[in-house]
């Protein structure tokens, strides 16, 4: 016998579907599977049919018996060709370390804010990986509830949940606080690019101090988008770390961009390039276009979190420095030229940011200053003209 359903209307725009998935071998009982279509009649039809039609195939799965567990897995599986491999592997390490140890055993269909909250409770409290005593940080739990929010969307989405019972924590999730921002001046800089110049991450650090480029676009960077006549490099690509590869992608925003270089850089990548070539050609190796600007000495692609190790080893042996990640170089950037004058649209462009507001979110202790001068400016300005308006009454 062919399974059978049928449609009834709950409220405007909102249709009951029931259909039978035919006798419980174990109870002898019939089962009948209800779910909640949002839309037209049509589209409830729509659904009704494909859900009868995957009983008929042997690829129904029902959704009073899925656990939260089985539909993360399912999840996230279904995401590995829609986001990058690293977040990916993020999005796994809060799934199998934090989610389904909370949440796993739950029956899907029956998740509702009180087993949530009590999940979060546990992580403000502990539950870290290193042992440590303490709660999660709130920024880790944040990510949390962005992932598990994400993960039962798609549920809804394909009919397993009438609702998201993670919405209910949208205006109740815990405040991440602002980190003081980490940066070096034009001269300090000047003085950490001498200290490391006899070192191989002299180039990069180089790179990112004069354009704000992000790690894994600097080590991207191949000579064929760096044009030294006019003194403008294109990033193009990222390169991204997993714990099992490294591989070449599209930068952050998806979107190429060009940034111009200050003279000073212009004239070190001369240098770099020249030194470059050599070295390869001592390998037997030619320089080309394809030819990583920040590289190995075989010219093979420089690990980003190695990189981010040898800046960390560095940066401690020089002294009257600020111990700075390697990060905050383009933070660096980005400050010393809203600091110089430079409008805030023109850092958003040459930083990448998809809005001028994450600009002026991040770097807002500096547009805070540049407020205080335009009010000075502004002031000085007007004295001359409100004296003589004073004089002539």
């Amino acid at each position: 016998m062919r399974p059978q359903g049928h449609i009834r209307d709950r409220s405007r725009g909102s249709f009951e579907i029931r259909y039978s998935l035919g006798t419980d071998p174990a109870t002898g009982k019939r089962r009948v599977v209800t779910a909640t279509v949002k839309g037209n009649r049509k589209a409830a039809e729509k659904e009704l049919r494909r859900l009868l039609r995957t009983v008929d195939t042997g690829e129904h799965v029902d959704p009073t018996r899925m656990t939260v567990r089985a539909w993360l897995t399912q999840w996230h599986d279904t995401v590995r060709s829609e986001v990058s491999l690293k977040t990916h592997e993020r999005y796994g390490e809060i799934v199998n370390n934090f989610l389904i140890p909370a949440l796993g055993n739950l029956p899907l269909v029956k998740l509702a804010p009180i087993n949530i909250q009590h999940a979060y409770n546990g992580w403000a409290a502990g539950g870290r990986l290193d042992g440590k005593q303490g709660g999660l940080s709130a920024r880790t739990r944040r990510h949390i509830h962005r992932v598990l929010k994400s993960a039962l969307s798609r549920a809804v989405e394909q009919q397993l949940l009438a609702r998201n019972p993670a919405e209910a924590f949208k205006k109740r999730l815990p405040k991440v606080a602002r980190r003081n921002m980490k940066t070096l001046t034009t001269g300090e800089s000047a003085r950490l690019l001498h200290a490391i110049k006899h070192t191989r991450i002299y180039w990069p650090v180089l790179v990112a101090l004069s354009t704000g480029m992000r790690r894994g676009e600097v080590l991207a960077l191949r000579w064929r988008n760096v044009d030294l006549e006019v003194g403008v490099v294109r990033v193009a690509e990222s390169l991204e770390q997993t714990k099992t590869s490294i591989r070449f992608k599209s930068p952050k925003t998806d979107r190429t961009r060009a940034v111009d270089l200050p003279g000073f850089a212009v004239e070190e990548l001369r240098e770099v390039k020249r030194q470059q070539a050599e070295e390869l050609l001592m390998l037997g190796v030619r320089q080309t276009g394809e030819t990583l600007v920040c590289a190995r000495a075989d010219g093979k692609p420089l690990q980003p979190q190695s990189l981010t190790h040898q800046f960390t080893r560095l940066i401690k042996r020089i002294k009257d420095l600020p111990q700075i990640r390697l990060h905050d170089l383009r933070h660096s950037h980005a400050t010393q030229l809203l600091a110089a004058g430079v409008h805030p649209k023109i850092v958003q462009e040459r930083l990448g940011h998809a809005s001028i507001t994450t600009t002026l979110d991040l770097y807002s202790h500096v547009t805070n200053t540049m407020q205080a001068d335009a009010a000075a400016r502004l002031d000085a300005a007007f004295q001359p003209a409100m004296k003589h308006i004073k004089g002539a009454k």
